[in-house]
């Protein structure tokens, strides 16, 4: 099992796993109220998004969705 020992990767781990609930309530006090969404290497069809902008896709995203299941 892995360690989330330092506070970068325990910060880490727990925004994974809000999102993992697939509730944005969830995420939502886990990000800055200056929060931007950026996909690096830029993209012309993904503009940066503002945290409003990226909470309201994604509970668009989560409402169609049930399960979400990570297999290796």
């Amino acid at each position: 099992m892995v360690e989330f020992s330092t506070p970068q990767s325990k910060a880490a781990k727990g925004l994974l796993d809000a999102y993992a609930t697939l509730d944005m309530n969830n995420v939502e006090p886990l990000l800055s109220k200056n929060y931007q969404y950026e996909l690096l290497p830029e993209s012309p069809d993904l503009p940066v998004q503002t945290k409003e902008a990226h909470l309201q896709t994604w509970r668009a995203v989560f409402s169609s969705v049930t399960k979400f299941e990570v297999r290796i």
